[in-house]
């Protein structure tokens, strides 16, 4: 029986050796597996790192992009104020200009009325004029003409 133990403490020495080994083997295989996902875990955050410096400096460059475009569009802003206000202005001169035709215009067409309306009552006065002559032309006439047909009229009497 105390043989039997040997055998069975000597296996058992054996066996726990074994476990021992199996187990610092287990351990650095572990060790060395979790090794490689570290190494690989660096390499992914360098690589996320690089991404961010990168991602950082693209967006600096926008915003200094978009400040430049900011400061140009306050500039067109300003240019297209001001391009509004002298349309504002050319149109308010051009409606005063327009007005002062008009008018002008209406002026004109009044000052010609008024010609018109003198040269009719001038030719009108002439007609009037020239009927009274031809009329006392015509009194005169008739009173020769029947003097004239008076003395016909004797003339053939005493004939």
């Amino acid at each position: 029986s105390s043989g039997i133990n040997a055998e069975y403490g000597g296996k058992c020495r054996m066996l726990i050796d074994e476990n021992e080994e199996l187990g610092r083997q287990l351990s650095q295989g572990r060790v060395a597996q979790l090794q490689a996902e570290l190494a690989l875990q660096k390499s992914a955050n360098e690589e996320m790192q690089k991404n961010v410096e990168e991602m950082t400096n693209f967006v600096l460059q926008l915003d200094e992009e978009v400040e430049g475009m900011q400061a140009t569009i306050l500039q067109l802003q300003h240019q297209l104020k001001s391009s509004q206000e002298k349309v504002k202005q050319t149109g308010e001169k051009l409606e005063r200009e327009e007005k002062r035709r008009e008018e002008l215009e209406k002026a004109q067409a009044e000052e010609e009325d008024k010609v018109k309306q003198e040269k009719r009552r001038r030719a009108s006065d002439e007609d009037e004029d020239t009927g009274r002559r031809k009329k006392e032309k015509g009194k005169g006439k008739n009173k020769e003409g029947k003097k004239s047909k008076h003395k016909d009229r004797e003339a053939k009497e005493t004939e």
